[in-house]
């Protein structure tokens, strides 16, 4: 029984570790895929 619920809270831990850390990554790899577009422009406004 006891074995059951460690495992049972194991996934939930996992299950919102990976919510929480896709929530923090996703404004970041928005804006790395935002730079990344806009770093092609600049360098030809810049030239």
């Amino acid at each position: 029984m006891l074995n059951t619920l460690l495992a049972l809270l194991a996934i939930a831990v996992v299950m919102l570790a990976h919510g929480v850390a896709k929530l923090v990554l996703l404004p970041f790899r928005a804006l790395r895929g935002l730079f990344r577009h806009s770093s092609k422009r600049a360098r030809v406004t810049a030239a």
